[in-house]
């Protein structure tokens, strides 16, 4: 699932929510026994393998919902209480139901280990202030440099990964990669929006501290804006913004040639027509970044708690989440499953590269990333901020200035 500090959501504060929750009287109730486990799950969330669960159980009766807008209908269904399914896919704004912990399973009671088995940071991310577990890892989203090896050769840039790679090591060199690719008559850089965020998530650093203090402001952030916001100004990113004709247009009329972004938006670049074989992938300049994906929950109103833990471990196991990758471009956080050939073989469309090796390294060496109810306020008004650097309309410390200010009256409300 797409991290929303990709693509932000504007919606009414998930903090507002949680607290009506927490008003609501504890009279919510899960499935009797007579009508089996019922799992909800976003259409895309889950791989397709886990799907079979009905057959590795069949013992158990297992309703599987394909819920679309799945938490809105999630946080009616708790404020009305009942209804409720016995486990649930969370998208990665799990933090958002701290205030109401006690409706969910704290999976440590269930047995699972948030210090092994799957990447550190995804089940930190899952775990609410209060110390309890509630989400069991699904998938990741571990950034990388993505570049066309044509017209890195036209550029005079080295075409190898490992060489690509050495050469934008630092942010000051994917600057000069960017240079030399805009001299050459295309781009290194699309929207700049994920070139911004990449920065702080490689340093472990989000929008508020672990407790609540803002950081949007610090000198690392507006270090990474004007970084970001200069690219813009000197014309060395596209400025189109992934999943969007714009973007299609500029991948398919070979205008841009490399970007920096997680590993879904891998398959876009086949979407947009570009041939198979010329991309390749390299490490993310800076270091590892990494941030997103969806969790698994259980509802602790469940009267099958050890069934549910059971079918969501299954349904999470590597090989599961190993086929996911394969088949519906969902990127593990088993640890297990980065040795599996779904992630270790060549892979045609990049050339024989098998990318999959670079982006289970990029996601073990993440850093955790604290994220909070508040972080689509601050993402999205920053994101804001850089379009209208891209646009014109604003100079960088202009949208800086007016983006805080946005953001200090959005946080008193």
């Amino acid at each position: 699932m797409k991290s929303s500090r990709i693509l932000p959501r504007f919606a009414a504060s998930a903090a507002a929510t949680a607290m009506a929750l927490s008003l609501t009287a504890c009279g919510s109730s899960g499935s009797s026994a007579s009508d089996g486990l019922t799992v909800w799950y976003a259409p895309g969330s889950v791989p397709k393998a886990s799907l079979a669960v009905q057959k590795k159980f069949p013992g158990l009766k297992i309703k599987l919902i394909p819920t679309p807008n799945l938490e809105t209908k999630l946080k009616t269904t708790l404020q009305t209480g009942s209804g409720l399914p016995d486990v649930v896919v969370i998208g990665n704004d799990i933090s958002s139901y701290a205030d109401i912990s006690n409706k969910f399973v704290d999976l440590k009671t269930m047995g699972a280990d948030p210090k092994k088995d799957y990447v550190t940071w995804k089940w930190t991310n899952g775990t609410l202030p209060d110390g309890r577990v509630i989400g069991f890892p699904i998938d990741t989203g571990p950034q990388g440099l993505f570049y066309r090896t044509d017209l890195f050769r036209k550029a005079g840039l080295p075409t190898d990964p490992a060489a690509v790679s050495k050469l934008a090591s630092t942010w000051d060199g994917y600057r000069t990669v960017a240079e030399k690719a805009k001299k050459a008559g295309f781009r290194a850089c699309d929207d700049a929006n994920q070139v911004y965020f990449l920065q702080l998530e490689q340093k472990g650093q989000g929008s508020f501290d672990t407790s609540g203090k803002y950081l949007g402001d610090n000198a690392l952030t507006r270090k990474a804006f004007d970084y970001s916001a200069k690219l813009l100004s000197d014309g060395l990113c596209t400025k189109a913004t992934p999943y969007t004709t714009d973007w299609n247009s500029s991948v398919a009329q070979n205008v841009l040639g490399a970007f920096v972004a997680p590993v879904y938006e891998g398959p876009l670049l086949a979407t947009a027509g570009s041939p198979k074989g010329v991309w390749r992938v390299a490490n993310p300049p800076g270091g590892a970044g990494s941030k997103g994906g969806s969790f698994m929950s259980i509802l602790s109103s469940t009267k099958h708690k050890k069934d549910a833990y059971k079918v969501v471990k299954w349904m999470m196991s590597p090989a599961n989440q190993a086929s996911g990758f394969k088949t519906d471009g969902l990127f593990p956080s088993a640890l297990d499953s980065y040795k599996m050939p779904e992630l270790t073989a060549p892979q045609p469309f990049y050339g024989g590269q098998p990318t999959g090796v670079l982006f289970a390294k990029v996601a073990k060496e993440s850093p955790t990333v604290p994220v909070t109810p508040q972080d689509n306020i601050v993402e999205g008004t920053l994101t804001q901020a850089l379009k209208l650097v891209a646009q014109g309309k604003e100079s960088a410390g202009a949208a800086w200035k007016s983006a805080q200010t946005q953001i200090a009256k959005e946080l008193k409300r």
